[in-house]
C-alpha cells in the first residue's frame, strides 16, 4: 500500500507548517530520528506534528477519509520497528507537544499523553505530590500506561494503570470521550494494559499521593557468584509478601550483575530485607550508592543514556524459584556464545508481588489477567551497533531466550500466561496472554467504540486485536 496524494495535499493543506515528507531532506531526518529508541528510526512516508486534539482530530479524519495507514508517536521508547514508527506505506501522527499538566483540588494529575515521566515527576515535585510511572525518566506515559507499566514500587501501589482515574480518548468518529469508572466504563478497564487498539488516549487523570520518598542503592556483583546472587534475590522476593515496600531489579549483563535495591521509604538504617545482598562477597563496586531521594531522582539514577545502538527485547512470566533462575543463567551464558562480536545480551528479573496485583482489583481491576502469587517479569534485551546489520542476529537471541525459558518454566510447572506489553517483542501475543475473558472484553470494547475497525485496520502496527489473539 502506498498513501495517497490526496492524503498528502489534505494534510498539508490542513497543517501547512507542520507536514514532513522526504523531499524537506534535512527536516525530514530529524523527524525519523525523533524516537528514543534507534530500533525505530525507520523513514515513514511523512510525520504530521500536531499541537492540541483539535489538530488531532482533523488529521485522523483525513487519514480515515483517505484510507491511509498511520501511527501514534510520542517518545517511541518502545524497540519495537512499526509501533511508533513506520515505513513508508504509512503516516507518523507525532503527539509529543500534548504536555499539558493541571492539578486538580482534589489531587489529581490531568497530563497530556506528550509527556515524558521525568517531565511529570518534576512537575508534581513543585507541587510535593508523586504519581506512579516509569522508572526511567524518558520514558513517555503513552505506551507505559496503556501497556500496564511497572514502576519502581509495584506491590505497595499496583501498575501505572491501576493508578489511572480517567482517559480521554479520541475515537475513530472524531469524539473526545472520558473513560473512568462511570463514564464508559468498559472502555475504562479495555484501557488499562490493552494498549492502542481503542482510540489515541490524549490525556491521562492520574491519581497522586504525598511526596514518595525512596531510598535506593545501585550495585555491581560478579557474575561467576550467579547462585548466591539469586539466592538474594529470591531471599528479597519473600521478604515481599510482606513488605510491599520493597522494590528490586537484578540485571545478568556483560562482566557485571547490576542489582536495584529500592525501598518506599527513608529509613535510618538499610532497609532489613535487603541483608541477604548486603552479606554478599562478590560486591564489584557501589554504582549508586544509598540515597534517600525521590521517583525523579531515582528514574534520573536508572535512565539509559542513549548511545548509538539498537535494541529488541522479549518478555516471559514465572513464579518464583531457584532451580529455574539458575538454569535461566546457564541458558543465557549458552546463548551468548553465538552472538556477533559488539552485541551484547543481558535480562532482568523483575518481580511483582502477591500485593501488587491485589492494588489492581481493589481499584476496580485492569483488563491484563495477573494472577495473584509472587512472580517475576523477565525481560531479555538485546543491543547491538546502530549501524551494524545483525539485526536478524539479536532477535534470533532473544527469541531463544524466550522460547527456551518459556519451556523450561511450563515443564516445572512454573510458567504464568501473563507477558507484560512494556517488555515483549512485537511477535508475542501479550493480548492473548490476558485470557479468554479479557480477550472477550477488549474485543467488545473495540466493536462499540470503534465500530469500523479503523484502529485495527489502519493502524500499522502494534500490540492489536486484529493479530495478537
Amino acid at each position: 500500500m502506498t498513501i495517497s496524494t490526496t492524503a498528502f495535499e489534505q494534510l498539508k493543506s490542513a497543517f501547512p507548517s507542520k507536514v514532513v515528507t522526504p523531499d524537506a531532506a534535512s527536516e525530514y531526518e530529524t523527524a525519523l530520528a525523533r524516537p528514543w529508541s534507534q530500533t525505530c528510526w525507520t523513514p515513514a512516508a511523512a510525520y504530521v506534528f500536531l499541537s492540541n486534539t483539535q489538530e488531532l482530530g482533523e488529521a485522523l479524519a483525513i487519514v480515515k477519509r483517505t484510507g491511509s495507514k498511520f501511527v501514534i508517536r510520542t517518545t517511541g521508547h518502545n524497540p519495537n520497528a512499526g509501533f511508533s514508527s513506520a515505513d513508508q506505506t504509512a503516516i507518523v501522527l507525532d503527539i509529543r507537544q500534548l504536555q499539558s499538566k493541571e492539578l486538580t483540588s482534589d489531587g489529581i494529575a490531568r497530563v497530556g499523553s506528550g509527556n515524558t515521566w521525568g517531565e511529570v515527576y518534576a512537575w508534581l515535585e513543585e507541587h510535593k505530590r508523586s504519581a506512579i510511572g516509569g522508572r526511567d525518566q524518558q520514558v513517555g506515559l503513552g505506551g507505559f500506561l496503556l501497556g500496564g507499566g511497572m514502576g519502581a514500587l509495584p506491590n505497595l501501589y499496583g501498575t501505572g494503570a491501576d493508578g489511572v482515574k480517567n482517559l480521554e480518548i479520541l475515537l475513530a468518529d472524531g469524539k473526545l470521550v472520558n473513560a473512568n469508572a462511570n463514564e464508559n466504563a468498559e472502555l475504562y478497564r479495555a484501557l488499562k494494559g490493552g494498549g492502542s487498539n481503542f482510540g489515541i488516549v490524549t490525556r491521562f487523570d492520574l491519581e497522586t499521593y504525598p511526596l514518595i520518598n525512596v531510598q535506593y542503592t545501585i550495585n555491581l556483583y560478579n557474575p561467576e557468584d550467579y547462585v548466591e546472587i539469586i539466592k538474594a534475590t529470591i531471599a528479597v522476593q519473600e521478604a515481599m509478601e510482606k513488605d510491599p515496600k520493597i522494590g528490586l531489579f537484578t540485571n545478568f549483563n556483560n562482566g557485571f550483575v547490576a542489582v536495584g535495591l529500592i525501598y518506599g521509604d527513608t529509613p535510618a538504617e538499610g532497609p532489613s530485607p535487603f541483608a541477604p545482598f548486603d552479606n554478599l562477597k562478590s560486591l564489584m563496586v557501589n554504582a549508586v550508592p544509598s540515597t534517600n531521594g525521590t521517583l525523579l531522582s531515582l528514574a534520573q539514577a536508572m535512565g539509559h543514556a542513549q548511545e548509538a545502538k539498537k535494541r529488541t527485547i522479549g518478555t516471559v512470566t514465572t513464579k518464583v524459584s531457584q532451580e529455574l533462575y539458575e538454569e535461566v543463567y546457564s541458558l543465557w551464558m549458552e546463548t551468548c556464545k553465538y552472538l556477533p562480536a559488539g552485541s551484547v545480551l543481558h535480562y532482568t528479573i523483575q518481580p511483582v508481588g502477591s500485593a501488587g496485583v491485589q492494588v489492581g482489583r481493589d481499584r476496580g481491576d485492569n483488563v491484563m489477567g495477573l494472577e495473584s502469587v509472587p512472580q517475576c517479569w523477565w525481560v531479555f534485551t538485546c543491543e547491538w551497533p546502530k549501524d551494524d546489520s545483525d539485526d536478524a542476529a539479536a532477535q534470533k537471541a532473544v527469541d531463544t531466550m524466550v522460547e527456551s525459558v518459556q519451556s523450561l518454566a511450563k515443564t516445572k510447572g512454573l510458567l504464568l500466561d501473563y507477558l507484560c506489553m512494556s517488555f515483549a517483542t512485537g511477535s508475542q501475543k501479550v493480548l492473548r496472554s490476558y485470557g479468554t475473558d479479557n480477550v472477550k472484553r477488549m474485543q467488545e470494547a473495540a466493536a462499540k467504540y470503534d465500530p469500523e475497525g479503523v484502529f485495527q485496520e489502519l493502524q500499522h502496527d502494534g500490540f492489536l486485536l486484529r493479530n495478537n489473539i
